[in-house]
C-alpha cells in the first residue's frame, strides 16, 4: 500500500499504527501540501457490514468533536474496496510507548496528561459521545507534551437509535470498567473508570491488574481489590491515591460522575494545603458480587447485581404443601443455571469459540526473536522485507497487527523486516567539473564527503581520481567519499626584477607566460639606464598565468643644466655712504643623522599551498637595527610588512629564507642615495 494515492489526493508513506479493523498510514495531503494521517479499513472486514457500520460511525461520531486534545477528523470516504478517514496528523509518541520506555512519569507530568484527556473526554461526553476504549495505546503525545485523543472507533451516541448493543467485548480488557467486563451498558462513568486505570499506570509503570488470559483480568476487574498505588509508589501524594480509588470504584455511583468533576481534583490534587476526600471502599461482600450481563430479552436492565446468598435469603418461606417447595427449588435451580450459563458464555469463551491472544510488541528485535516470541503465543509469522536506513539490518521495522492488539489463536502477525540501508552504486566522476559533482552528491545524500585540491596541469576544477572508485555499491549515509579534483598549473612567485635588463625582465616573463607593461622611464642615480628601477607587485608575490607585471626602467642620473652666460658689467654706481653693519647671523647648526634619516617600508607576500606550510625568516640591518630577524611559519597565504632607517652616508639590507634556503633575487642592499633617490628625504 505504501506509496498509493487514496482518491487521488493522499500519498500512503508509511505505516504508523495498526488495530484490529484498521491500519494507519503516514500521508501526505497532495492538494493542501500537508502531512495527514489516513486510518484504512482492513480489506478482510470491507465486505463485513457490520465492520464497515462501525467504521462510519467512528467518523460521524468524531466529526462532530472540535476539541484541541482530540484529533481532529478532516475527511471521510471510500475508493474501491478502501473505506479510509483522514485526520490529523501528530508527530510524536503513544502514551503507552512513553511508560514502556521511562516507567512510572513525574507526578505533575502524570497530572498535567490526565487533566488534558478529563478535558478532552469531557468535551466528548457533552456531545453525547462514549469513548469506550480509553487506554495509553489511543493517546498520543506530541513534542510539546500536549496531549491528543483518538480512536473513537468504538464510541456510541447515546442518542441513537439506530446502534443496537451486543454483548461483544471490544478494546482492551486491562483498562475495561467493570460493567463493561460482565458485558454491560458502558456510559460516562465507564470512561472515568478507564481514565483512574490509565493514570494508575501512569504514577506506578505497571498495570492495576494482570493475568494469564483477558478472562482471569476480566473476573479481577470484577472481585478483585487492586494494590493501592502507593505501595508501589512510595511519594505517591495522597491526593493523586484518593482520585485514583474514586475512578477505579466498582460502583459507578461511588465514580466521579463527570470528566469536569475529575479534572477539578486533579487541578487542586497538588496543592498540599487541599486533600482530596477518599472513596469508600466496597465490603468484601461487596467485592464478591456476581454481575450479570444484560441480555436482549432485558435491554433495560442496566446493572443487575445479585449474590447467591441474597437470593437464598430471598427465597419464599418454606410452606407445608409439596408442590410449593418442589416449585422454589425449581426456580432457584433453574436461575443458578442461567446465571452460570452467562457467566460461562461471557468469562470462559474458549468454551464457544477459538481463544483471543494478545499480540506482544516485536518491534526492534531481531526476526529471529520475534518470530520465536509470537510462535510461542501460538501465532503465524508472515515475513515481509524492505530497506529502512535507521532499522538495523534483520531488525523488525513494524509489525501488523499492532502490540496490545487482540487476535484469534493462529492468526497471521506480519513483520516488515529491514534489509539494512540502501546502497547503491558509485558513479564514475573523472573529468566532471567539482560544482557538478558536488550538486550530484549532496542529492543522492552523501554526508561524508571530503574535496581534495592538488595543483596539476589538468583545467581547473576537473576530477582526476575517486575513492571509492566507480561501479562500487556505497551507503550514501555511513559511507565516506574523497573527491580529488585539480587546483589548476601551480602558481609562481614572483622574484626581484629590479636591475634586471630590459631584455632580462621580458625573457623571464616569458618563462612563466606573463605580460609587461611599463611605464614612463624616470631619471636615478644609482640604477643603471635600461634597467628596471621599480616594479608591481613586489617580488615574492604570487602570479598565476597571463597576469601583468608593470615595470619602471631607469634613465640613469639626470644631466647637469647648462651654465648661463655671464651678464656684462653694469657701470659702478656712485658709492652710498656705508650703512651701519648688520650683526652676523648665527651659524644655523649642523644637522644630525637622525634628522637626515630615511625611512622606508618594505612587503613581502608568500602563497603556500593547501595543506603545507613553510619557514620564512628575514633577516635584516640598518642604522638602527644591526641585526633584525622576523620568523614565522606559515600554512596559508601572508604579507610580511616592516620599515628600514638609512643615516648619511650607511646602508641597509636585507636576506630572505624560504625553509631554511636563501631567496638571492629577495635580498638586497640599499644605499643611503639610493633610498634617497626613491623615497626622498623624510620630511
Amino acid at each position: 500500500m505504501l506509496g498509493k494515492h487514496i482518491n487521488g489526493r493522499y500519498k500512503l508513506l508509511e505505516v504508523i499504527g495498526d488495530g484490529g479493523m484498521a491500519i494507519v498510514y503516514k500521508a501526505l495531503d497532495l492538494i493542501l501540501d500537508r502531512t495527514v494521517a489516513v486510518k484504512l479499513l482492513r480489506p478482510e472486514f470491507s465486505r463485513d457490514d457490520e465492520f464497515i457500520k462501525r467504521f462510519r460511525r467512528e467518523a460521524e461520531s468524531a466529526t462532530s468533536l472540535d476539541h484541541p486534545n482530540i484529533v481532529s477528523i478532516y475527511d471521510v470516504g471510500e475508493e474501491e474496496d478502501f473505506y479510509y478517514i483522514v485526520m490529523e496528523y501528530v508527530e510524536g509518541t503513544t502514551l503507552k510507548q512513553k511508560i514502556r520506555n521511562r516507567g512510572a512519569l513525574p507526578i505533575t507530568e502524570a497530572v498535567d496528561i490526565m487533566k488534558q484527556m478529563s478535558s478532552a473526554i469531557e468535551h466528548a461526553h457533552e456531545n453525547q459521545i462514549i469513548h469506550r476504549d480509553i487506554k495509553p495505546h489511543n493517546i498520543l503525545i506530541n513534542e510539546y507534551g500536549e496531549a491528543k485523543v483518538t480512536d473513537f472507533g468504538i464510541a456510541m451516541a447515546i442518542t441513537s437509535a439506530t446502534i443496537t448493543h451486543t454483548n461483544s467485548v471490544l478494546g482492551s480488557v486491562h483498562y475495561f470498567s467493570p460493567e463493561q467486563a460482565r458485558g454491560g451498558v458502558a456510559n460516562e462513568r465507564s470512561d472515568i473508570y478507564s481514565l483512574g486505570v490509565v493514570l494508575y499506570e501512569m504514577v506506578t509503570g505497571v498495570l492495576p491488574f494482570s493475568g494469564d488470559s483477558p478472562v482471569s483480568v476480566a473476573l479481577k476487574h470484577l472481585q478483585d481489590r487492586f494494590p493501592k498505588p502507593s505501595l508501589i509508589n512510595t511519594s505517591l501524594p495522597i491526593n493523586i491515591e484518593n482520585i485514583i480509588m474514586r475512578a477505579m470504584a466498582k460502583e459507578p455511583a461511588q465514580r466521579f460522575q463527570s470528566a469536569n468533576e475529575m479534572y477539578e481534583a486533579l487541578d487542586l490534587s497538588l496543592d498540599p494545603t487541599k486533600e482530596y476526600d477518599r472513596p469508600v471502599e466496597s465490603t468484601d461482600a461487596e467485592a464478591t458480587k456476581i454481575l450479570t450481563p444484560v441480555t436482549p430479552d432485558n435491554p433495560k436492565t442496566e446493572e443487575t447485581i445479585k449474590t447467591v446468598k441474597t437470593e437464598i435469603d430471598n427465597t419464599p418461606p418454606k410452606k407445608k404443601k409439596k408442590a410449593g417447595k418442589i416449585a422454589t427449588i425449581v426456580f432457584l435451580i433453574i436461575l443458578l443455571l442461567g446465571g452460570a450459563a452467562a457467566l460461562a458464555f461471557t468469562f470462559m469463551p474458549g468454551l464457544f469459540y477459538v481463544s483471543d491472544v494478545e499480540v506482544p510488541d516485536v518491534t526492534g528485535m531481531t526476526y529471529e526473536e520475534a518470530r520465536n516470541i509470537l510462535i510461542e503465543q501460538k501465532l503465524d509469522v508472515k515475513k515481509e522485507e524492505q530497506f529502512n536506513e535507521e532499522v538495523e539490518e534483520d531488525d523488525v521495522i513494524s509489525q501488523e497487527p499492532g502490540s496490545g492488539i487482540m487476535v484469534k489463536e493462529d492468526s497471521t502477525i506480519t513483520l516488515n523486516v529491514s534489509l539494512g540501508a540502501e546502497k547503491m552504486e558509485m558513479d564514475d566522476f573523472i573529468g566532471r567539473s567539482k560544482s557538478e559533482v558536488e550538486a550530484l552528491l549532496d542529492e543522492e545524500g552523501f554526508k561524508n564527503v571530503k574535496y581534495e585540491g592538488e595543483y596539476r596541469d589538468d583545467p581547473e576544477g576537473e576530477i582526476y581520481d575517486q575513492n571509492p572508485e566507480a561501479g562500487k555499491m556505497t551507503l550514501p549515509t555511513e559511507d565516506r567519499v574523497i573527491i580529488w579534483y585539480s587546483l589548476g598549473p601551480e602558481p609562481a612567485l614572483l622574484k626581484d626584477l629590479t636591475n634586471l635588463t630590459k631584455e632580462e625582465a621580458e625573457a623571464y616573463a616569458k618563462d612563466i607566460n606573463v605580460s609587461i607593461s611599463y611605464n614612463d622611464p624616470e631619471f636615478s642615480d644609482t640604477v643603471e639606464e635600461g634597467t628596471v628601477m621599480e616594479q608591481s607587485p613586489g617580488a615574492v608575490t604570487e602570479v598565476n598565468e597571463g597576469d601583468v607585471i608593470t615595470l619602471t626602467l631607469s634613465k640613469g642620473p639626470e644631466p647637469e643644466p647648462e651654465p648661463e652666460p655671464e651678464p656684462e658689467p653694469e657701470p659702478e654706481p656712485e658709492p652710498e655712504p656705508e650703512p651701519e653693519p648688520e650683526p652676523e647671523p648665527e651659524p644655523e647648526p649642523e644637522p644630525s643623522p637622525e634628522e637626515e634619516a630615511i625611512v622606508f617600508p618594505n612587503k613581502f607576500t608568500f602563497e603556500v599551498k593547501e595543506g603545507e606550510s613553510r619557514l620564512i625568516e628575514i633577516l635584516y640591518t640598518d642604522s638602527k637595527t644591526p641585526s633584525g630577524e622576523i620568523s614565522e611559519e606559515i600554512t596559508e597565504k601572508s604579507e610580511f610588512e616592516f620599515d628600514m632607517t638609512i643615516y648619511p652616508g650607511e646602508e641597509a639590507s636585507y636576506k630572505v629564507l624560504v625553509d631554511g634556503k636563501e631567496k638571492k633575487e629577495n635580498s638586497k642592499t640599499i644605499t643611503y642615495e639610493q633610498a634617497k633617490q626613491k623615497y626622498g628625504k623624510n620630511e
